[in-house]
């Protein structure tokens, strides 16, 4: 853990990251329409923003830290590509996806649509999603490990993607009939799946020295993935110029962060 990180700042962030996954399951349940209407624009603006924040901010910092940072950033990217792979990808067989979007941060209306999702499918899903959310949490504390801008800044891209990821969780259940208590329960767990990658990773970086830049690689790959693979191509079907510009400002807020991290001497 990088000097002037402390473990209370590392767990705390780690929760408000988790609560997060309960606000996304709390606009599904109580404001669905209104959620739909701007979903794909935070999505956009994410996609930027955790790009730049892999692109410019973890890989830099990964290959200061260790040689291997190449070979750890694929092993991220592709640790993403087998979780959704192999929990979520028959997804695409039996479930229908608006527009294309991937069963793990697409959007699923449920509003008279119960049973519009398989439940094989949403069960896949949910395994996919919670496998991914113990990674997002584990990202955070390895990046703060790593140094204080690095860490807030990965802090913020994870943040912005799991109020989607709990809505997405959320209108899963309620698209396969599941009641809004179980919605919100099952948005919870999706919580209590991040912070346990949290604790997990800052347990371990207490125990075992060197794990840091391993973790950071393969957080950074993992971003990568996520903005490249899922959120972005999830927002290529709508046209405009406001799609292309939140995706524009989420990469222009990493770079204004850096400086002014930078200026204030982190």
């Amino acid at each position: 853990m990088s000097e002037g990180t402390s473990t209370g700042l590392v767990l705390g962030l780690g929760l408000l990251a988790a609560g997060s996954n309960l606000l996304g399951g709390r606009i599904a349940l109580f404001r669905p329409r209104v959620a739909q209407r701007h979903l794909v624009h935070g999505l956009a603006f994410s996609g930027g923003f955790l790009l730049a924040v892999a692109l410019l901010l973890i890989l830099p910092e990964c290959l200061r830290m260790t040689p291997a940072a190449p070979a750890l950033i694929l092993a991220g990217y592709f640790l993403v590509y087998f979780a959704e792979h192999v929990y979520a990808g028959h997804a695409h067989h039996v479930a229908t996806e608006p527009h294309g979007a991937h069963p793990l941060v697409g959007t699923h209306g449920h509003e008279g649509h119960e049973g519009a999702i398989a439940r094989p499918a949403a069960t896949a899903a949910a395994a996919g999603l919670l496998l991914h959310s113990f990674f997002d949490g584990a990202a955070i504390a390895a990046a703060l490990a790593s140094g204080p801008y690095v860490g807030w800044l990965t802090f913020f891209a994870v943040v912005l993607h799991k109020v989607p990821e709990g809505y997405s969780l959320a209108s899963i259940v309620l698209s396969t009939g599941g009641t809004r208590r179980t919605a919100g329960r099952v948005a919870a767990a999706l919580g209590a799946s991040s912070f346990a990658g949290t604790v997990t990773v800052l347990l371990a970086t207490r125990v075992i020295a060197g794990l840091e830049p391993v973790c950071l690689g393969i957080a950074g790959g993992m971003f990568l993935h996520i903005s490249a693979t899922d959120l972005l191509p999830t927002t290529s079907h709508v046209r405009g110029l406001t799609i292309l510009g939140a995706t524009a400002a989420g990469a222009l807020a990493v770079v204004l962060a850096e400086g002014l991290f930078r200026l204030a001497g982190f």
